[in-house]
This record gives structure tokens, C-alpha cells and sequence, in this order.
């Protein structure tokens, strides 16, 4: 009789450490899913945040552009006045110069 308590002992200490082996497993798994998880929401979460960062710049490309288009405006036409202006000066001054060539030789 007591052989046999001892081996029910015996018997439930190893149905216990086989319990807790297999619990041990289990957690592990859970552990190693949670983690799994947690990594695929942070990628997510990055290419989230990446997408709505390239939107957000778009937007202020877009506002940008808005304010530039004015500007090129008024440039374009500084440059066409300056080129007018050029013009003009050039025509008096070769007229200025055809001027001194013909009192300087003389000759017209």
C-alpha cells in the first residue's frame, strides 16, 4: 500500500512537471505571438505615418507652388521690361557712338 501511494505520488509530481512543461510552452507561444503582433502593428503604424508625411508634404508642395506662381509672374515681366529697357538703351547708344565716329572723323 505504500509502494502505490508512492508511485500516485510519483505519478502526479510527473503529470505536474509535464503540466508545466507544456504551460511553459504555451506562454512561450503566446509571448513569441504578442510579439509577432506587436512588430506588424509598428510597421503599420510607420507606413502610416510615411504615407500621411508624403500627403502633408504634397499639400505644402501644392501651397508652395501657389505662392511661386505669382512671383515667376512679376519676374517674367521684370525680365521683359529690362529687355525692352536694354533695347532702347542699345539703340542710343549706338546712336551716341555713330554720333562721336562722325564728329570725331568728320565724314558722314
Amino acid at each position: 500500500m505504500l509502494t502505490e501511494i508512492i508511485k500516485e505520488v510519483r505519478d502526479t509530481e510527473e503529470e505536474a512537471e509535464e503540466i508545466k512543461r507544456r504551460v511553459q510552452a504555451e506562454a512561450r507561444e503566446i509571448v513569441q505571438k504578442a510579439e509577432r503582433q506587436a512588430a506588424e502593428k509598428l510597421i503599420q503604424s510607420i507606413s502610416e505615418a510615411e504615407a500621411e508625411g508624403r500627403e502633408i508634404i504634397a499639400i505644402a508642395e501644392k501651397e508652395a507652388q501657389k505662392d511661386v506662381v505669382p512671383i515667376q509672374q512679376r519676374a517674367e515681366e521684370d525680365i521683359a521690361r529690362i529687355r525692352e529697357n536694354a533695347g532702347v538703351k542699345q539703340e542710343e547708344a549706338v546712336v551716341m557712338v555713330m554720333e562721336r565716329i562722325v564728329k570725331t572723323d568728320g565724314h558722314s
